[in-house]
Formats: structure tokens, sequence, C-alpha cells
């Protein structure tokens, strides 16, 4: 269990990494559609909650409850059911299976943020199973501000199992749009989260004595963030069968893989069936390597923060099978041509490499500007155990990637305290490789990146204010306005200009990747005025990238309203 000041430390940091926290609020508190005290421990849209409209919100009142069943809720993708605890703290205590479970349910969004004297509303403690169920065919379903720990298996589990009765399989029915972000998950049995089956290539069922092999069902539109998970038997965050439009970010994650389970043993596991994105989590003082991937490729890795991988399993053997990594890349599901991309991370101190890249069929693949410092295997392995690819791997471009044995020659601000941010004088500031097709605009803090002319490595871009000690005539950008924001399909951006210049607009995803990008050549002096057209990308939250010889400028911007 957490120290309760580092506990506190770590609250207020996840209310301040997730930046645009979920409008629901203990404001909506008083619009209440329906209350439930703490004697009812089930919910369903057939009978208690028969009126319950999409859009309507059913306040959960303050108090103690074994468990919690939601069945038969059905919001619509603009106008969920919101659950809301009002009135104080709902508590889920000494469950004999579950503490909370959705069972055929769609577009609802569970919510702890109902009173502003807690920030977890909502706590599930002591279970038998699971913390949290999200099954039965349930899809569309957003978790925020939930307290969960203690269970004697699994946190969050999210899938339905098949079973004879064949509706959940993978022609039949699809998990869309599950969000889970900004809750506290600690001293689970098993995983943290369970998300999505790992048993992706099929798995056999028995029905009327005949054994069946199934597909499970796939999952789309994954996205896991903000979260604090801490002290897990097994894996902090398996996300596997999640196929697209998925994301594993801004999550800190302490102690995971405590039971020493072989194969159940990592920080973040991006399992079979996965193309997720992977980016500014903080992995810490795991038993477990920090990320495992052995997923479908096609996936950007980057701005994550990993610290002692495995140094605490088993430290006097470091040998197979006890070998631990910052990441481990596997080609188990690969899927043939798809790449891989691991950039801007920063690794320190792993029990034995800090990259083992293992796959086989992937191409086109980049382990590029990251920071590894002290393999733990580098006695044995020398170079190769900063980064080790494998005798039947494909090729892989490895570029201005930072490898030390001694961390203070990095330059980073306060390892001993934990701060592993750049100094000014870091050999890390501006040394960065461009890397094609890819950029970024924020560090595993989400500030601005690049910060002065050029690219940091690893996680962290420096931010010290003498590195924008020019000159104001190298400063050519003097405003700049963007409107509507959000925006349905266009926006307005006007960009004043002190002098001649070579504008580029580059317009970036949530994950990193470039979606528009293109050059207003000899543009200024004077405002410069662009229309950007948007109804072809996707709803969510953008990076607008605005850069000139000497200076860049982002900006985040909402799309909203989109297919």
């Amino acid at each position: 269990m957490l120290k309760k000041s580092l506990r506190n430390k770590l609250i207020v940091f996840l209310s301040l990494i997730t930046g645009m926290q979920s409008l629901t609020g203990w404001k909506q508190a008083n619009g209440c559609k329906i209350s439930f005290d703490s004697t009812v421990t089930m919910i369903d849209g057939r009978s208690n909650a028969s009126g319950v409209l999409p859009g309507d919100t059913i306040c959960l009142l303050k108090g103690n409850r074994t468990m919690l069943l939601l069945s038969f809720l059905h919001g619509s993708r603009n106008n969920p059911i919101v659950i809301l605890n009002s009135g104080g703290v709902v508590s889920i205590l000494n469950c004999v299976n579950y503490g909370i479970k959705f069972d055929s349910c769609s577009y609802v969004k569970l919510s702890g943020n109902g009173d502003p004297a807690s920030v977890y509303g909502i706590k599930i403690n002591n279970t038998v199973g699971a913390g949290l169920s999200v099954d039965g065919l349930s899809t569309d379903v957003e978790l925020e501000y939930l307290e969960i720990g203690k269970t004697g298996l699994v946190g969050i589990f999210a899938k339905t199992e098949p079973d004879c009765q064949f509706k959940s399989t993978r022609e039949k029915f699809v998990l869309r749009n599950l969000k889970i972000h900004n809750c506290f998950i600690f001293d689970t049995g098993m995983e943290g989260m369970y998300i999505g089956s790992s048993k992706y290539t099929g798995q056999t069922i028995t029905c009327s004595g005949k054994d069946t092999t199934v597909l499970p069902h796939l999952l789309k539109g994954v996205e896991v963030y903000g979260n604090f998970v801490s002290g897990t038997g097994w894996d902090a965050i398996q996300l596997s069968s999640a196929d697209s439009a998925c994301a594993v970010h801004d999550n800190v994650i302490l102690h995971d893989s405590q039971l020493e389970v072989m194969y159940q043993m990592s920080g973040i596991l991006l399992g079979g069936g996965t193309q997720a994105s992977c980016y500014n989590n903080d992995i810490r003082d795991g038993k477990g390597d920090g990320i495992d991937i052995i997923s479908l490729g096609d996936q950007r890795i980057f701005n994550n923060l990993i610290i002692n991988p495995g140094r605490t399993y088993k430290p006097q053997q470091n040998v197979a099978p006890y070998l631990k990594y910052g990441f481990f890349v596997g080609s188990t599901f690969t899927s043939a041509s798809n790449s891989y991309l691991l950039a801007y991370n920063t690794v320190i101190d792993p029990k034995s490499y800090g990259v083992r890249f293992e796959d086989n069929l992937s191409s086109n693949n980049h382990i590029s500007n990251n920071i590894l410092i002290n393999p733990g295997s580098y006695g044995t392995e020398g170079e190769r155990s900063y980064i080790y690819i494998g005798s039947s791997s494909t090729p892989v471009s490895m570029v201005q990637n930072i490898k030390s044995l001694d961390i203070s020659t990095v330059g980073l601000v306060d390892p001993a305290q934990g701060n592993f941010d750049l100094t000014r004088t870091s050999q890390a500031v501006n040394t960065a490789a461009t890397i094609a097709g890819f950029e970024i605009s924020y560090d595993i803090h989400n500030r601005i990146r690049p910060f002065a002319k050029l690219y940091d490595i690893g996680a962290f871009e420096c931010q010290d204010s003498a590195l924008l000690a020019l000159p104001d005539h190298y400063k050519p950008i003097l405003t700049v306005s963007i409107s509507p924001n959000p925006a349905i399909d266009k926006i307005n951006i006007s960009v004043t200009l002190e002098r001649l210049s070579n504008l580029k607009l580059t317009l970036l995803d949530a994950n990193g990747r470039i979606v528009f990008n293109k050059q207003y050549p000899g543009s200024g002096p004077g405002p410069v005025k662009i229309q950007l057209e948007t109804e072809q990308f996707q709803a969510g939250v953008y990076s607008l990238l605005l850069k000139t010889l000497e200076q860049s400028i982002v900006r985040k911007i909402i799309l909203i309203n989109h297919k």
C-alpha cells in the first residue's frame, strides 16, 4: 500500500495531467432523473429504471453497498446515460463476487465525480472477484473517477466471454468506445485492468458435450488514460484484441507484477490482436517488463518513462527465463509488413535490456531518440544490452539513442529524487533525429515539443527559458488565433508574421500521427489567413503545429460531431 503522502501527491498529479476533465461533474447531481439509496443493489432498465432515457442522470446516494448490478441501460451516442454519486462517497464493500457489473448496457457513463469533496466518489474495496466488470454484451461504456482496490482478481475486467449462445463471437459482437480514465486502482490479486480477450486466435468452448473453437470479439475505440495503478499482482494494464483506434496514455503505474507469475509480468501489455498507440506513461519499480508489445504492429510507442523495470524480480538471477526489459517486442501476432516505432522514451536501470526486439514479420521499424541508462545485462552482453535485436528479427533503424551506464553523464535534473527531466546543458537537448512521417508536439508532461529550435531526445522536452534567448528578429510569429474551437467542419487560422517567412502548418492527432501537412512559402509580413477543412478527420483532440525555420508554436484544437 502506498504511503499517504505519495498517494496524495499522485492524486494531485493525475488531476493535472488529464487537462480536459469530464463535464459530468457534481453540478449535474441536482439534475437527477432518478436516485437510488444504498439499499439498492440492482438498477435495471426493464424494471426500477424503466423510465430512464438517453441523456438522463441516475444518482447513487452516498452509503455502503455489497454490490451493484447495472442492467439493460441504453443511452445514445450523443446522449449517454450518466450514473453519478451524489451527496458523498458511494462505497461497494466486501463483495462476494464482483463490486459493480455492467450487463447488456450501452452508451453509459459511470462517474465518481459527483461530490466536490472527493476525487474518487465511487469506491470498490475487498472483492472476491473483479472490482468492476463490463460484460454481458455491454458496449460504449465510460468509467471515470473510480477507486478500486484489494480485489481477489482483476481491478477492471472488460470483455464478454464466448458461450454456447454464440452471441459474443467475433462475427456477432464488437465492444466499442470503451473509455477508462482518472481512476485509482491498487492492490489487485491479478491484473489492474484486463481489457479484451488474450485468446485472439481462438479458444475452445464445450457445448452439448462437443468442443467448438470460436474467435472472441474485438474491441474498437478503447482509450485508457490518466489512471493511477499501483501494487498489482499481475500486469498493471493488459489490452488485447483491440484492433483499431485504441490508445493507452498518461497513466502512472507503480509496483506491477508483485506475485511474480511468469508471462503475467508487465506495466503495460499490448497483447494479441491489438493495434494501439502507447504514450506519456510513467512506469516505475515494477517486477515485470515496462511495456510488452506482442500485438498487430503498426504502432507508435513514445514519450514513456520507465524506471527500474524488473530490478526487484529475482535480482540474483539475470538469465533466461528471468530476464526483464524496458520494452519487449515479440512477433507472435504481428501482421506482415506492419511496423513499430519506439521513439522519445526514457528507460532507467532495467534489470536486463533496455529494449529487446524479437519480431521477424514487421518492416520499416524505428528505435530512435530514446535515452537508455544502465541495463543490468551490460556485464555479459555489452553494447547490445541497450537494444537487443533478435537474430531472426527484421531490420530496425536506430538513430540518436543516448546510451550510458552512468546517469550523471546525461544531464537530468535530479534522478536521486525521481526527477528525470532534462537540464539545459543535457546532451539530449536539441539533438533528436528527424523521423520521416512522425512528429509530436508534446512531451510526457504534455508540454510543448520542440520548446526551442529542435527536438530533445527522450520522454522530456527541456523547458528552460534560456533556450529561447534569441534576438527578436529570429521570432517571426507574433500572434496566432484559431476559431472556432471546438470546431465542426472547418477552422480559421490567423497568423501574424513580423517578416517574410516560410510557414509550415502540421495537424497531428493524439497519437502523434500527421494527418495534415502543408507549406506556405513566402508568407508575411503581416497577417496570414488559412482555412482548414476538417470534415475528413475523426472527432478528438488535435495539436496544430505552426513552424518557421526558427520558431515553433503549438495550439490544441478540438474537433467534434464527426463520424
